[in-house]
């Protein structure tokens, strides 16, 4: 099959929606589809990354919250029937609009929805862009949540779409046995877009209350890694005990996953949780904000998982938390009861054969 993924980052840009896109792109090519991912960028490029051709298109406009490329609209104008599914991600980014509007070729819609903005003005502006965001719902022949509690809240705002929601959650791959070279201190992994409703400054904020011996590895960038930065030291925690690492190799954050004694996600919106996934399937005992998608995760990961959930408002429960998991053991190393990759391409693909138009073959005498 011929897919156009449409996403408005991609690798090595990191977040959840772009790890998602790599993840999935890279199973379904493995698996002997052709792949395009069509994202936007700085500067346009074409490269392939795990066998997939990435189409990066220039930005026309570049602020972080409002991408919006017209070179990207004019290429699915003229090319998205190349394409047998089109495959657009995100209803928080603008790439999917072009994917919707300027074409008619079958359309896969995964919103990665959290049902609002994520700062004041973004959030004064959500309930403005619904009708835009209908217009994306309404063009889609199926949309895809990566949770029940995902598809709940998406619902509430485009009940007419009852009919075209599918629930495949991500995948996680069982990782080889991690190894690392032995580091003093003990290492709690914070993975993540820097952005306030991650609430990273949460977890900053409970280390003060943790042992000398207890950094926090944060991985990632963003807008708010500035003022993450500013309070770790204004609450006097050095590098030794907070160390903002911005983006890695995927090497290197293999590493740091290896090293980590717990891994920590605070974050007040989630469609899934991601790095909380990736950690139980490495068996890293985890803290995690009690919100939907995340006590989804802990029932589908089953009974005897090292999870904790809990409300990173409430700075000692938090602190409690993550000294109770950095001190537990990790799990065995095994097979993962959570979805792995492979998973999710079989079920993504039979929701684009549910889409995408049947051809008959008609066989001439003599041929």
């Amino acid at each position: 099959m011929r897919i156009g993924v449409v996403t408005n980052a991609y690798h090595p840009d990191i977040g959840g929606v772009e790890t998602h896109a790599r993840r999935l792109c890279a199973a379904l090519v493995a698996d002997g589809d052709q792949v395009e991912v069509l994202t936007q960028h700085a500067v346009g490029s074409e490269e392939s990354i795990d066998g997939v051709l990435v189409r990066r298109f220039p930005l026309t406009v570049s602020a972080a919250n409002y991408r919006f490329s017209l070179a990207l609209w004019r290429w699915l104008r003229r090319n998205a029937g190349r394409y047998d599914v089109l495959h657009a991600h995100s209803y928080h980014a603008l790439a999917a609009l072009p994917a919707a509007l300027t074409n008619s070729t079958p359309l896969v819609f995964t919103p990665h929805y959290h049902g609002t903005g994520h700062s004041r003005l973004r959030a004064a502006l959500h309930p403005l862009y619904r009708p835009v965001g209908r217009r994306i719902v309404a063009r889609s022949g199926r949309i895809i949540c990566v949770t029940r509690a995902e598809r709940e809240l998406l619902l509430r705002h485009f009940p007419e779409a009852r009919d075209r929601m599918v629930v495949v959650p991500n995948g996680t791959d069982p990782l080889p046995a991690l190894r690392c070279e032995p580091e003093e201190g003990t290492s709690v992994l914070c993975v993540g877009r820097l952005e306030r409703y991650k609430r990273v400054d949460r977890v900053i904020r409970a280390m003060v209350h943790l042992p000398g011996d207890h950094r926090l590895d944060v991985v990632g960038a963003g807008a708010a890694r500035e003022e993450l930065e500013q309070l770790a030291r204004r609450l006097g925690l050095g590098p030794d005990r907070v160390a903002f690492h911005g983006r890695l190799s995927d090497e290197a954050f293999a590493g740091r996953m290896a090293a980590a004694a717990a891994l920590v996600s605070a974050s007040e919106h989630e469609a899934f949780g991601m790095a909380v996934a990736d950690a139980l399937t490495a068996g890293i005992p985890t803290v995690a904000s009690f919100i939907p998608a995340h006590r989804e995760l802990a029932a589908m990961a089953g009974p005897g998982v090292p999870l904790w959930l809990v409300n990173p408002d409430d700075e000692a429960a938090l602190a409690g938390a993550l000294r109770v998991a950095a001190g537990a053991e990790r799990a065995a190393h095994g097979r993962s009861p959570l979805p792995t990759w492979h998973d999710v391409v079989v079920a993504t693909r039979e929701v684009y054969a549910s889409v995408a138009p049947r051809v008959r073959v008609i066989q001439q005498a003599g041929r």
